[in-house]
């Protein structure tokens, strides 16, 4: 039986008031394929060390609290400083639209990735806000279950989006696990400049880095559109929207590709097939990042198959050339040494 997934009010409601979460609660996608993009927090929260907190806005802008397991609220400046590591001003805000929104993502990367990876030591404030005229749409399957997101923008799909984003501000070691997880030095994803997001207890909006996929959006055959995902909410969204699960079948219908894939892999080519391809490539993925030994042929087969047929139909607009186009991309070397013209206190 398919183990159910929590939501956001469950996890808090186990947690007595106004005390932390632990991120383990907080089923990440990289564990729980069919939970992607993976839920979070409907508001501010800090991560830390294993907990998730809850940030509290105050009357004043720009102001906000750390609400502590006893109930005492803490400025976030003052319990950033009390214990070492970089106010707000000096973090490096990036945009969080997919599945970097869930605290448990946040730490399964910081725990493996970056030279060194950052265990437990580790503390990043996640904000709320909105990214207009923006939505999050499927795009290629990745190796661990689920087709992972693509930020969508200039294109007449989003163009009366208003997208429901978070807002992580790391320090640079954090940025740097960041940049290895999503593959910057391979390639695989572009790091960018966002302007005009707004986070709630702001004046002003902020700009932060985001990563753009190198591969083309997919567009279904039989909507002629994106897809979206139902679990990351957005108002005006002008195309459907499905959970993980229901567009793995959805691929699986229109691509015709159940007879290949159960061919590959073994699995029934029924009902099940969706949830079961998912355990298959997520246990294989997570094999081979273990031991570094290669995963099983037909891993690396479905895969290919599924970026063929996948990439047969793709939307014209591109976010990585858009921004591009608008100066805003990111070269490698800067994603990884950032100046301080990055950081949140230079843009206010």
């Amino acid at each position: 039986m398919a183990r159910k997934i929590k939501t956001s009010g469950e996890i808090l409601a186990r947690a007595s008031s106004g005390s932390g979460s632990p991120t383990t609660s907080w089923q990440p996608a990289r564990k729980f394929p069919e939970s992607y993009p993976g839920i979070c927090p409907d508001g501010h929260y800090l991560l830390s060390n294993g907990y998730v907190f809850p940030l509290i806005e105050r009357e004043e802008d720009d102001q906000y609290d750390v609400l502590h397991e006893s109930g005492e609220r803490e400025a976030v400046d003052s319990f950033l400083t009390r214990i070492g590591v970089p106010s707000l001003a000096e973090r490096y805000p990036v945009l969080a639209y997919g599945a970097n929104r869930n605290p448990s993502t946040l730490e399964t990367k910081f725990r493996n990735y970056g030279k060194p990876a950052l265990a437990r030591d580790y503390c990043v404030p996640v904000f709320k806000g909105t990214l207009l005229g923006a939505d999050v749409v499927a795009c290629r399957l990745h190796g661990q279950g689920y087709f992972y997101g693509e930020l969508l923008v200039n294109s007449p799909f989003s163009a009366e989006t208003e997208l429901d984003v978070r807002v992580g501000l790391v320090d640079v070691q954090q940025l740097r696990a960041l940049n290895d997880s999503e593959g910057l030095l391979e390639g695989l994803y572009s790091a960018a400049r966002v302007p005009d997001i707004h986070i709630s207890g702001l004046r002003s909006p902020v700009e932060a880095i985001a990563y753009v996929t190198n591969a083309r959006v997919w567009s279904s055959p039989k909507f002629g559109s994106p897809i979206g995902f139902s679990l990351i909410p957005a108002t005006g969204r002008r195309f459907p929207a499905m959970t993980s699960r229901e567009l793995m079948n959805h691929v699986l219908d229109v691509s015709e590709l159940r007879s290949a894939v159960s061919s590959i892999t073994g699995l029934a080519a029924d009902h099940t097939l969706a949830h079961e391809l998912a355990k298959y490539l997520n246990g294989q993925w997570w094999y081979h990042f273990n031991t570094d030994d290669s995963p099983i042929t037909g891993y690396s087969r479905i895969l290919n198959l599924f970026d063929s047929v996948m990439a047969k139909n793709v939307l014209d607009s591109h976010t990585r050339d858009f921004l591009a186009e608008a100066g805003l991309l990111l070269g490698t070397d800067l994603a990884y040494e950032p100046g301080s013209s990055l950081r949140l206190g230079e843009m206010r």
